[in-house]
């Protein structure tokens, strides 16, 4: 009734606020009540109307619920609460949340490992990284680039991993986190002979700039060590090198 407009009433639009607040309370009836599609279905169509009524935030928050609810066990499972997050993070996005919309994207970015699709992973860290680097955010978008490197190491993407680790020595030396920074060019050089690559090992050590401390950090040493065992072929000295982390 609340959608639904009459020349007779003299009711010429729509009460949206009026059927949001219908469908949100029916909502939650309906999960109180174990029935979980029909809450969904509420859930999202209070976002619509809240959408049609310029209440981008309370949208959000609605296509949220609807997701709780599949990753909660309900209908479709994680993958349906995926695409309630999508629509939720627009919303946020819209709205200037960042940090809602963020934890949804990380979500999302679980769903997609989970599922085995890296690339529509690897997507929602770099939405991720957008949002926090515009926001200049730096603490959680180092957070962020830690569990990217992460993602992309499990998953053995080992030169997007390389790309991650420098944007997050990049974060760390913005905020004056130099020790931290000395570490990540270690796992830079480590990466590189992993994959069996002595020289760009090397110049992962030497072609540094602007991180302060470096060429004089433990760090520094330890990875002149480890590259010279390797091309050695001296398995002993890798492993006393490792030792000394």
């Amino acid at each position: 009734k609340a959608l639904k407009t009459s020349w007779v009433g003299l009711k010429f639009s729509p009460d949206y606020i009026s059927a949001a607040m219908h469908y949100s309370d029916a909502a939650t009836k309906f999960r109180s009540a174990g029935m979980l599609e029909d809450s969904i279905k509420a859930w999202v169509k209070a976002a619509e109307v809240k959408e049609k009524n310029s209440d981008i935030f309370g949208a959000g928050r609605a296509y949220e619920s609807a997701g709780a609810i599949c990753d909660g066990g309900g209908p479709g499972g994680k993958q349906a609460a995926s695409a309630h997050w999508e629509k939720a993070i627009r919303c946020f996005r819209l709205c200037a949340k960042s940090e809602i919309a963020v934890k949804l994207i990380l979500k999302r970015a679980e769903v997609f490992e989970k599922d085995g699709d890296v690339g529509k992973a690897k997507e929602c860290f770099d939405e991720a990284i957008d949002i926090y680097t515009e926001d200049e955010k730096d603490y959680q978008l180092a957070e962020v680039y830690k569990s990217c490197i992460g993602l992309l190491l499990r998953a053995k993407k080992y030169d997007d991993a390389l790309k991650a680790i420098d944007g997050h020595i990049g974060v760390l030396c913005k905020g004056k986190h130099f020790s931290f920074a000395h570490k990540e060019i270690l796992a830079k050089a480590v990466l590189h002979l992993t994959i069996g690559d002595p020289v760009r090992a090397d110049q992962s050590l030497t072609d540094v700039k602007d991180v302060e401390g470096w060429f004089s950090s433990k760090e520094a040493v330890v990875g002149g060590e480890l590259v010279q065992a390797f091309l050695n072929h001296d398995a002993e000295g890798v492993e006393a090198a490792k030792k000394q982390q």
